[in-house]
C-alpha cells in the first residue's frame, strides 16, 4: 500500500483489536514463534499507528500466540469434520483466521462493529463464501444474515469478557435457539485472573493493557457450570493456556500448579444440542 490506513474512528473497546494484531505480528517475527501469521504483519505495517502505544509485553505475546494456536487447531478440527460447514467469527477485529483456514468449501462470516469492518475491508475482500456483517453482537438481527441448516461453528475470541454475564447468557442462548446443533469456541478469563493481571500491568505502567482489563465485565469460574444455564448446553472441552509451551512462559509456568490460576485463561468449547422433538 502507498498510504497508511487511519484508525481515528476507533474508540473504546474497538481499540483493543490492536493488541492481538500486534501480538501475532511480534510472534510471527520470532525465529521460534508459536504461530506464523504473515498477513497480520502485512496489516500492522499498513496501519497509521504507533504500536509503541499498544505494545504487548512478553507474557501477553505468549498468551495471544497460544490462544491463536488453540483456536486454529479447534477450527481446523471442526472443518475436518464438516468441510462444508459455516464459521461465524464474532467480534472479528483484524483477525486473519478466515484467510488462513479457507478450505475452498467453508462459508465464513466475520462480524464486528461498523468501524472495525470498515478497516477490515482495506485488507480482505468479500466473496460468495466469505461475508462481512457490520453489527454489534448484541443486535441479534445478525443471526438473520447467517445461512441456516448447515453445521455451524461460532468463534468468540477476546470478546465475551467485555459483556456482563446477563448479556453473555443472552448471546449464547440466542445462538442455541437460532442454530440448534451448533458449536461455539470462546475465550474466558476468571475473575481472579482479571484482578491479578490488572495489578501486574499497572505496576509495569502498561496503561493500554490495564485499560483493556479494566473493561472486562465477565469472569468464568466453572465452564461445566454453564451447562446449568439451559438444557442442551454441553461442555465438549477446555484448553488452558498455561498447559502449553512451558519454556516460553518462563517463571509463570509454575502457576499451572495452582488450579485457580491454571484455569484463569482458557478456551471453552460448547455444543448446543438440538431440541428434543
Amino acid at each position: 500500500m502507498t498510504h497508511k490506513i487511519p484508525l481515528d474512528k476507533l474508540k473504546g473497546i474497538p481499540t483493543t483489536l490492536l493488541l492481538p494484531l500486534r501480538g501475532r505480528c511480534l510472534e510471527t517475527r520470532r525465529y521460534d514463534g508459536i504461530i506464523h501469521d504473515p498477513k497480520s504483519v502485512e496489516i500492522a505495517d499498513s496501519l497509521d499507528h504507533d504500536f509503541n502505544l499498544h505494545d504487548v509485553p512478553w507474557d501477553g505475546q505468549v498468551m495471544l500466540a497460544v490462544r491463536t494456536e488453540i483456536l486454529d487447531e479447534a477450527t481446523r478440527e471442526f472443518l475436518n469434520r464438516h468441510p462444508d460447514g459455516v464459521v461465524v467469527n464474532l467480534g472479528c477485529g483484524l483477525d486473519t483466521r478466515g484467510h488462513r483456514m479457507d478450505n475452498g468449501r467453508v462459508s465464513w462470516y466475520d462480524l464486528d462493529l461498523a468501524e472495525c469492518i470498515d478497516i477490515r475491508r482495506c485488507f480482505f475482500e468479500e466473496s460468495a463464501r466469505h461475508r462481512f456483517i457490520s453489527k454489534s453482537v448484541l443486535d441479534f438481527s445478525w443471526m438473520d444474515d447467517i445461512e441456516k441448516g448447515r453445521k455451524t461453528l461460532f468463534i468468540a475470541e477476546g470478546l465475551l469478557m467485555y459483556f456482563r454475564e446477563a448479556d453473555v447468557r443472552r448471546i449464547l442462548l440466542a445462538i442455541k435457539e437460532q442454530f440448534p446443533d451448533s458449536e461455539i469456541l470462546f475465550e474466558a478469563y476468571s475473575r481472579l485472573m482479571k484482578i491479578c493481571s490488572w495489578h501486574r500491568f499497572h505496576r509495569r505502567r502498561q496503561r493500554h493493557i490495564k485499560e483493556a482489563f479494566s473493561m472486562f465485565k465477565w469472569g468464568l469460574w466453572s465452564a461445566r457450570g454453564m451447562e446449568r444455564w439451559s438444557q442442551g448446553i454441553r461442555l465438549l472441552k477446555e484448553w488452558h493456556y498455561l498447559d502449553r509451551h512451558h519454556r516460553r512462559w518462563g517463571w509463570l509456568r509454575h502457576l499451572r500448579l495452582i488450579r485457580p490460576l491454571r484455569t484463569g485463561m482458557r478456551i471453552v468449547h460448547l455444543h448446543f444440542l438440538p431440541a428434543l422433538s
